[in-house]
């Protein structure tokens, strides 16, 4: 196997995963009926609030498989493509950043929910990317720009996403549970596709129909610990220092007696579709496990270190080593990029020469502020770049891996995938 064969396998490799994370799919293997049960039989009206970057495939299956007619919906995504329903309010609300539209969306929303009943019900599509584009202040002293700033401050730097959504779900009046108590007391179903790690529901789009895991002390400590207090607003920093942030609904708030929840897809999904693929190609899979608060640069030390490793001490099939979730780039610089090809380009001068080939792609078709999802790497992307001019150190503190990749042909774009459930990483070694 040469590098080109072994690079088109692995594209390969991520369309099948997109396949089997598509929300049609997702649906297919969920107990439909007996999910949405509860709420056909109410006696009331039904209304619908969707989120995210999954917003509009989830309202058109959840459309096309039930009899339920909701009186009116809201629908908040950054990639409506156009998506209408005459019974829903859309909004094409921004990412990574909140616009005026996600700012309208959760407004709307809020008022559509106002006087439900015990004989009505809510259905919340949640997905991931709902966090920028459905937002509203805890206080109307936060200007839409202080929102944008906070953002700004919290993705740019080292935090995790369960660290961002805790701070973002206590400055906010539709996260962290706040829009179930504003749909109290009618009966709540949530839909959602899972963007966060193992454990943490509570976290996708920063958990508006859900009870809070997390606490306002939590987030103290994480602006403590980040120092990220001069970094905040100054709108932002007068609520915390005032102490007037209000803590979130946790489990026992009466909100969520009358309240389910169910997961349609997550990471877990595209690790196996991409361990199925491995197999069935003849390939020995190893599934490696990260926290998401690992570096792009130790993360490719330790994943290229398993795949030599493995490879060697083998019988001489290719070796996939495969991981999923999120890492930890900070950006540097004005480039463009993201995590994904970050990652890629921390792997460039450790698999220089070697029979090794690298993909990391997000599942969401959007990998940072570039238009690829992701990068290849092989043994001759330094020898490549260098003829090109390009210089890796160079890259990494422009954060512009994007630019590096680029130059070179060997990004991966997809467009916007309407799915979202984290990233993929594959290091082929033969």
């Amino acid at each position: 196997m040469d590098c080109l064969t072994a690079g088109s396998k692995l594209l390969d490799l991520f369309r099948s995963v997109l396949d089997c994370c598509e929300v049609g799919r997702a649906f297919d293997r969920c107990p439909f009926e007996d999910v949405i049960g509860a709420v056909r039989h109410t006696r009331g009206r039904v209304y619908v609030v969707a989120m995210g970057k999954s917003a509009t495939g989830m309202a058109e299956e959840l459309m096309r498989r039930s009899d339920i007619a909701p009186v009116a919906g809201v629908l908040a995504s950054p990639v409506l493509k156009g998506w209408s329903h005459p019974r829903f309010h859309t909004f094409e609300g921004g990412h990574p950043m909140p616009n005026t539209e996600s700012i309208d969306a959760a407004r709307t929303a809020l008022s559509m929910l106002n006087g439900m009943t015990s004989h009505d019900a809510v259905i919340f599509l949640v997905s991931g990317g709902g966090s920028a584009c459905f937002e509203l202040p805890i206080s109307d002293t936060i200007t839409l720009a202080d929102l944008v700033e906070m953002n700004r401050v919290l993705i740019s730097g080292e935090l995790t996403i369960v660290e961002t959504n805790t701070i973002r779900k206590h400055i906010s009046k539709v996260k962290g549970g706040r829009l179930a108590v504003a749909a109290a007391p009618a009966q709540q179903l949530t839909l959602y596709i899972s963007d966060v790690p193992h454990g943490y529901p509570s976290f996708v789009a920063s958990g508006p129909s859900m009870p809070d895991d997390s606490t306002i002390q939590e987030m103290h400590t994480l602006i403590r610990r980040h120092k990220l207090t001069s970094a905040l607003p100054n709108s932002i920093k007068a609520l915390i220092r005032r102490g007037v942030v209000p803590e979130t609904p946790k489990s026992e708030h009466p909100a969520f007696q009358a309240a389910r929840w169910h997961k349609l897809l997550d990471n877990d999904d595209a690790i196996i579709a991409a361990v199925s693929f491995a197999e069935q190609s003849g390939w020995k899979p190893v599934v490696v496990e990260m926290p998401d608060d690992t570096s792009a640069r130790d993360a490719a030390r330790t994943l290229t270190e398993r795949a030599e490793a493995t490879v060697n001490g083998h019988d001489g099939k290719p070796v996939a080593v495969i991981s999923g979730g999120e890492l930890v780039s900070p950006v540097l610089g004005r480039g463009r990029g993201g995590r994904n090809q970050a990652f890629a380009l921390e792997c460039v001068e450790i698999i220089a020469g070697k029979r090794i080939v690298v993909l990391s792609a997000g599942t969401d078709g959007i990998d940072g502020n570039s238009s690829a999802a992701g990068a290849f790497a092989d043994e001759t992307t330094l020898s490549r770049s260098l003829a090109a001019g390009l210089v890796v150190a160079k890259a990494r503190e422009a954060s512009d891996s994007n630019g590096f990749f680029d130059r070179l042909g060997d990004t991966i774009v997809t467009g916007p995938t309407g799915s979202n459930v984290r990233d993929i990483r594959v290091v082929l070694a033969w």
